[in-house]
């Protein structure tokens, strides 16, 4: 282990850590726009800057190897003049209406900009990047808030590979792009949105929460991902009424971090879905026959359940789960004891945990005495 001082705090860190990790695992805060533990070092947007005695200049911190002995300042006068200067040039070429910004609250520009009392640039304000692309239904990007910081474009190369975006240009000229600066849908994006999730700023933000109000009014709730067994977890961020505005990984758990699949982030508009199944739901027929209810009703000569987007409240009656279950196992016992185990076959769900599909298939094999059981996700 390497030993050396940060802000007056000794501290020990594993070889090939850098300061920045070290600071970070302490609880020293040192301002950053570019840096993502996740990502690759960039070092561009030279807010990480601290002070080494020994060193004549500053030196970025997330690219600053520990080494022993070093005696390490991340505050100083020097370094807060320099760091506001920064700042200066950045909202020289970026919008400050926070007041109307759904980032606003969340925006870590916006943060370091309250934090080194920056009210407006000092500099010639001139909007090089206004280009505003709606061109598909899961984020849009908006490129006067871009500060080109190259997350974005990192997370899709290194993390998740998928190579949709560069940084392209020279200059006042540079923007974040796709080849031609076509649609995204013709590009290699998958649209797993985590280039939305590692933004700074809102150049890149969900369509579902466009003025559906404010970061600070938002509560979030912590799940974890139904689409399969992995256990991602989530962070879902409701507004006021309890709709859902966006989904992120919560960044601080060991299976997926803040990377999700385009399912996982983008797919839970099923929660309030009209056709959603909200109880167990049993054949009018034979809800009658167990004296559930008392209108008779026949099966008709094509199955309710052939019927796309069928109305299943004309065919079958809701039912709670303890009924339900009872049902179901009396109907398994007496097919099993009648006709044997392999007149019965289990399909059991990739939503499921792995957990749920292992009890779920030992339960056909030693308890029915089948081996018919099969997957969602090899059919």
């Amino acid at each position: 282990m390497i030993e050396l001082n940060i802000d007056g705090q000794k501290l020990q860190a594993k070889d090939g850590s850098t300061v920045m990790e070290v600071a970070m695992a302490n609880g020293i805060d040192i301002p950053h726009l570019c840096y993502h533990p996740d990502l690759p070092i960039s070092g561009g947007c030279r807010m990480c800057m601290v002070e080494v005695e020994g060193r004549p200049f500053p030196t970025t911190s997330c690219s600053l190897l520990c080494e022993e002995g070093m005696d390490i300042r991340t505050k100083s006068d020097a370094l807060y003049e320099s760091r506001r200067d920064l700042l200066d040039l950045y909202v020289s070429d970026h919008p400050l209406d926070c007041v109307i910004c759904d980032k606003a609250g969340a925006c870590d520009l916006q943060k370091y900009a309250y934090e080194h009392n920056i009210k407006e640039t000092s500099h010639e304000f001139e909007l090089s990047r206004t280009l505003y692309q709606d061109d598909n239904p899961f984020f849009i990007r908006d490129h006067q808030y871009c500060i080109l910081c190259s997350k974005c474009v990192r997370v899709c190369s290194d993390v998740i590979g998928a190579n949709a975006i560069e940084i392209v240009g020279r200059g006042f000229e540079s923007h974040v792009a796709t080849p031609f600066d076509g649609p995204m849908i013709n590009s290699d994006c998958v649209f797993c949105g985590s280039c939305v999730q590692v933004c700074p700023t809102a150049a890149l933000l969900p369509v579902a929460r466009l003025g559906k109000g404010r970061e600070w009014e938002l509560d979030r709730v912590e799940s974890v991902c139904s689409y399969c067994g992995v256990g991602c977890n989530v962070e879902y961020a409701k507004n006021k009424e309890g709709e859902i505005l966006y989904v992120e990984g919560t960044g601080d758990n060991p299976v997926n971090g803040e990377m999700l699949c385009t399912k996982g982030r983008y797919g839970w508009d099923f929660v309030t879905s009209p056709d959603r199944l909200t109880s167990p739901m049993m054949r009018r027929d034979v809800a009658y026959k167990l004296g559930i209810t008392d209108e008779a009703w026949e099966l008709p000569e094509k199955s309710p359940l052939k019927v796309r987007r069928p109305n299943l409240d004309s065919s079958h009656v809701a039912i709670d789960w303890d009924t339900a279950l009872d049902l179901v196992a009396t109907e398994f016992a007496k097919a099993a004891k009648q006709y044997g185990g392999d007149s019965l076959m289990g399909l059991c769900s990739a939503r499921c945990t792995n957990e749920d599909n292992y009890v779920f298939q030992k339960f056909f094999r030693a308890s029915i005495k089948t081996n018919n059981i099969d997957h969602c996700a090899r059919l």
